[in-house]
């Protein structure tokens, strides 16, 4: 009986020290879970606060790129309205009827390869750096992803061009055309003026008004920007979008002051 009474004791004091030993188990199972939660938290509240600063500085890149685009866009718009004009006037009689200087109009046909520069820091650090996959808003990251490649192609037809430009539109232009003579009808520089002078030859303006060559590069250079300036404008839209859904995604945020806020270390 004795035997037994204290076999009965021994039990009940297992049975005690074994709950014991699970409560502290499950305490301490507990405590990892809520300190994997907490840093889990703290995790993706970090990621957010970094989301939130590269899609605010990317919305001040885009305003910077849209300013070098719409001046881009403005001059092709401009060269091709002159190609227009220098279009009318082409023939076999090779007589020139529009009221504006010639030579004010080939001023632009000369510089016609203005090309589109953007800055792409922010953008090719997102995409580049694997943050593109991080950005939570679906149509946000495909907007970014798309970017890149349309900045490629304007990048790579403007340079093709500006190839056919100083490679076979200027030598052209040089054996038939007094280009001194253009120089004075805009001002592009600041600290050195361009003033050269009027071309002391005498330039026959039917010569190469009456040149079908002449005429036939004007038709190149018209197909060029019209394709360019369509997709400069592609790129704009793209551009106003990309913005438009961040504003959405930060609304509070003051965007008339962006700038100066991501240069002072703040972003909302």
């Amino acid at each position: 009986m004795r035997f037994l009474r204290f076999e009965k004791i021994i039990n009940l004091v297992r049975g005690k020290y074994l709950r014991y030993a699970v409560g502290e188990i499950i305490l301490v199972v507990i405590g990892i879970l809520l300190a994997l939660q907490v840093n889990n938290l703290n995790e993706k509240r970090k990621l957010k606060v970094q989301e939130k600063n590269v899609l605010l500085s990317l919305h001040n890149e885009i305003s910077s790129n849209l300013i070098s685009l719409e001046t881009s866009l403005n001059e092709k718009k401009t060269i091709l309205q002159v190609n227009k004009k220098l279009l009318e006037n082409t023939s076999p009689e090779g007589k020139w009827k529009s009221k504006e200087k010639l030579d004010s109009l080939m001023y632009y046909f000369t510089v016609s390869g203005w090309i589109y520069v953007p800055d792409n820091g922010v953008l090719n650090e997102i995409v580049n750096s694997g943050k593109l996959s991080d950005l939570e808003n679906n149509s946000i990251k495909n907007l970014v992803a798309s970017i890149p490649q349309q900045v490629s192609q304007i990048l790579e037809e403007d340079r093709i061009y500006r190839d056919d430009l100083h490679q076979y539109f200027l030598p052209y232009l040089g054996k038939k055309f007094a280009l001194k003579n253009i120089a004075k009808y805009r001002e592009l520089y600041k600290y050195n003026k361009s003033a050269l002078g009027k071309s002391n030859f005498n330039i026959n303006y039917s010569i190469i008004l009456g040149d079908l060559e002449f005429e036939n590069i004007l038709t190149i250079q018209a197909i060029w920007i019209k394709f360019s300036i369509e997709m400069c404008e592609n790129l704009k839209l793209k551009y106003l979008k990309l913005q438009k859904l961040i504003e959405e995604k930060y609304p509070n945020v003051d965007y008339s002051k962006l700038k100066e806020d991501l240069e002072n270390g703040f972003w909302g």
